[in-house]
């Protein structure tokens, strides 16, 4: 059997609609084996096109050449004809660099048995391979320079996460007679999250050797790269004026509704210190009275402003801006205009974990169902939401996509077909049970709060 996947083109560049596989034999029999797959994306059940589907005979090295190969189809399916009847170990892999092997940074899809059969069944049966990532390397420093004489810009191969805002756990020492430097403070602007800024004690026009923050992590948790890196320091004196960037949320509702999650955010250039921040920023409830608050910064440039909780007041938030003032009204969101989802999940217990997310894929709230498999996610505005679920089987709180070798199944996972609409001051019950492995949850009711 050969397969032509859909890289193939025509002398005027145009590509195949789908794979063309054909059989042929040099005995007096053609293989009547069948296999069928869908890969799917773990965020949603949503189809993965396109994917490189690879056939192993059991026991065979997975960086090996494969017994057969396709690739899956517009719907996220594949399905190979004539082959063996047989058991075959079938991997998906977005095999980036063509060396037939899942690589860090590579999509793969595990199947979800060790071994598929194929036989003459002419009855489709799609069975799932998830799709996931392989996430293992740390991210690693691809550039330092200073910026100025106590500014030093740090540039990592991925998007990174600071835990420490002080700088403390940098170290730069003078690579000609090892002094230290002093390094202030660390931070990040939201708008690229892989570079971090050090503010630092005067430098030189000279060679500096820089060791990072061992706390540095992506979002897989992989911690950064440990190693010494040098760069050159600069004398240029440069004063970054503080700046107003933007309100977060972003939106164009005046006043914008909070959500219980959401919290009122002012973005700036530069960390500013807390006599600065309270001499910019006021904030005035609606009749017009100074509202005290707190701004923590998970950045150093991003200051969340909390206590404004009153829904019966709208917050009114200025920043003074050089040249002008900068005004946002918020208004957070109260018990009668917010409603729930309750629904059933099976299996039930402390290993099944349930997720909630809004329109875009962000997770709002997780929780696990009770004995009976009942949850519940309180405190929801008017909106759109979806729902998935799946078997912790580790307990290490996320779903983990499985592995290649050594073998490890994805954990069961499944999605709700279709988005629930929340109402204000009802409960939404989802109609069915949603069962992990199945999609079927198909319909909702609703009951006054």
């Amino acid at each position: 059997m050969a397969t032509l996947n859909d890289e193939f083109r025509d002398w005027q560049g145009v590509r195949l609609t789908r794979p063309l596989t054909f059989a042929f034999a040099t005995g007096p029999v053609i293989d009547q084996g069948r296999l069928y797959g869908r890969v799917i994306d773990p965020k949603e059940g949503k189809p993965v096109a396109g994917l490189p589907v690879l056939v192993f005979n059991p026991g065979e090295e997975i960086d090996g050449v494969p017994a057969y190969q396709t690739q899956t189809d517009a719907d996220g399916q594949f399905e190979l004809r004539n082959v063996r009847e047989s058991d075959f170990f079938i991997v998906g892999l977005q095999d980036a660099n063509r060396n037939l092997r899942a690589d860090d940074g590579e999509r793969f899809a595990v199947p979800p048995n060790p071994l598929i059969t194929a036989t003459p069944d002419t009855i489709e049966q799609f069975l799932d391979w998830v799709y996931t990532k392989v996430d293992t390397l740390g991210p690693a420093i691809e550039r330092v320079r200073a910026t100025s004489n106590r500014l030093v810009e740090v540039r990592f191969s991925e998007n990174v996460i600071l835990s420490d805002l002080s700088g403390e756990s940098w170290a730069i020492t003078d690579s000609i007679d090892n002094a230290p430097v002093a390094v202030h403070s660390s931070y990040q602007l939201e708008t690229d999250t892989r570079v971090v800024y050090l503010m630092t004690d005067a430098l030189q026009d000279r060679s500096y050797a820089l060791l990072p923050d061992a706390s540095v992590e992506d979002s897989s948790d992989n911690t950064a790269f440990i190693e010494t890196i040098y760069f050159a320091g600069s004398t240029r004196i440069q004063r970054i004026e503080p700046r107003f960037e933007r309100f977060l949320p972003t939106s164009t509702e005046d006043p914008y509704e909070l959500a219980p999650w959401e919290t009122p955010t002012i973005v700036f250039n530069r960390p500013l210190t807390p006599p600065i921040l309270d001499s910019l920023v006021t904030v005035q409830d609606s009749t017009g009275t100074p509202v005290s608050f707190e701004s923590p910064s998970s950045d150093g440039t991003s200051y969340n402003l909390l206590s404004l909780d009153d829904p019966t007041q709208v917050y009114r938030i200025a920043v003074l801006d050089p040249d002008s003032t900068r005004v946002r009204y918020f208004k957070r969101l109260g018990p009668r205009e917010l409603g729930s989802i309750s629904g059933i999940a099976a299996p039930s217990g402390d290993s099944v974990v349930v997720i909630l997310t809004d329109s875009n894929g962000l997770v709002i709230s997780t929780t696990h169902p009770d004995s009976k498999g009942a949850f519940t996610f309180g405190d929801l505005p008017q909106n759109t939401f979806q729902l998935r679920a799946f078997i912790d089987s580790n307990r290490n709180g996320n779903w983990d996509g499985g592995m290649i070798h050594p073998y490890m199944p994805a954990e069961p996972i499944t999605w709700m077909p279709e988005p629930v609409t929340i109402r204000p001051r009802w409960d939404t019950v989802l109609g069915d049970t949603l069962r992990i492995g199945t999609l079927s949850v198909d319909s909702v009711s609703f009951s006054d709060q």
